[in-house]
């Protein structure tokens, strides 16, 4: 039996039990709080219609309202499961009963509609160059990255969060890979969307692994027609005052696609360089060979985290390079945590993002 079918087999059964597990606690003290059964057959009602069209941990339901209900459900369930013992303790202590039950309720469904339906952060970062020309002290960078257009993320979505880069008035623009969910129905309108970037100096981007579950040359094809240029395996010079920046991009590692050293081949002596790569695995060989910074993506942060403990992630299944900034002497590493979702369209402790990056001298 394959994996696939040991998965697509199996995962219905696992998902229905960490869901049970996770409602149960809230749903047996609403009973016990309301002395009705209402609160069982409402999370019957939410749930069931979710799970049963559930295949496997990348198959999710349509409509997404199905999806968002059962899921922003299950996070709010989570949230008041943890503070079920916090609560009791605090009313032993004298705290009013309705204030502390009011605040944990209103909380858990704040936590679980910000999970589902949250909209990206903008997260801004100095990034200290070594031999950063004057001309490039300030240089903004946006970033784009896993943007997984498909069944949950609309190309109207997406336009909004071009919008927001484009407000800010950028240098320079990076799309990091995982622009579509899966097939082709979207490979037109995530190119659409994307192509609504602007900057002064273009809009870059490099594949992911997701952007070959299609045909991969029709989407760099599509990106290209919007305006976009894809890095596969190449660079070029971007010019600012006499100053010169080495933009330089590498194709997706799933599919062994990636050759870091063609990308690099172009790069002139003592010019920074920003590297374009998906996956955070070729940091280290970025590193060996000077390149100043990497920007990548592929890992969500988890989708699922300890907020502010970017270690305890489920993103550590893929990688050591889970979330946000690393240094390896002069070459920084800064992992994006994507503006969509893959699978489950839900996040917890890891907060989608779009990025600025502004490059200083060091």
């Amino acid at each position: 039996m394959s994996s696939r079918t040991l998965i697509q087999g199996y995962f219905p059964l696992l998902a229905a039990l960490v869901a049970t597990v996770i409602q149960w606690p809230t749903v047996a003290w609403l009973r016990e709080a309301t002395h009705s059964p209402l609160p069982l057959l409402a999370a019957v009602l939410v749930s069931v219609p979710y799970l049963v069209q559930l295949k496997n941990p990348w198959h999710t339901t349509r409509p997404r309202f199905v999806s968002y209900l059962a899921l922003g459900w299950w996070i709010a369930c989570l949230m008041f499961d943890l503070l079920l013992i916090p609560s009791e303790l605090a009313i032993h202590a004298g705290v009013p009963a309705t204030g502390v039950w009011t605040f944990a309720g209103a909380f858990a469904v704040a936590t679980g509609v910000r999970s589902v339906l949250g909209r990206p952060r903008l997260r801004q970062l100095e990034v200290r160059v070594d031999g950063l020309p004057p001309a490039l002290d300030g240089y903004r960078i946006g970033q784009i990255s896993d943007v997984h257009c498909g069944p949950n993320i609309s190309e109207r979505r997406v336009s909004s969060w071009v919008a927001r880069l484009n407000a800010l008035e950028l240098d320079l623009v990076t799309v990091t890979g995982d622009l579509i969910t899966h097939g082709s129905t979207h490979v037109e309108a995530v190119a659409r969307a994307l192509g609504g970037l602007r900057a002064k100096d273009g809009v870059f981007a490099c594949m992911g692994n997701h952007d070959y579950f299609t045909d991969g040359e029709h989407l760099v094809r599509e990106l290209e027609r919007w305006g976009l240029q894809v890095l596969r395996n190449r660079g070029v010079v971007v010019e600012r005052d006499g100053a010169r920046l080495y933009v330089a991009g590498v194709d997706d590692t799933w599919t062994s696609r990636h050759d870091l050293t063609r990308a690099l081949a172009d790069r002139p002596e003592g010019v920074p360089t920003v590297l374009l790569a998906h996956d955070p695995d070729l940091f280290p060989m970025a590193h060996a060979r000077g390149v100043e910074l990497t920007l990548s993506g592929h890992t969500h942060g988890g989708q699922l985290a300890i907020p502010g403990v970017r270690r305890l992630s489920l993103a550590r299944v893929l990688t050591r390079w889970t979330a946000g900034m690393y240094r390896r002497d002069r070459s920084w590493l800064y992992v994006n945590l994507g503006a969509g979702t893959t699978g489950p369209p839900v996040r917890w402790g890891a907060p989608a993002e779009l990025a600025v990056l502004t490059l200083r001298r060091a």
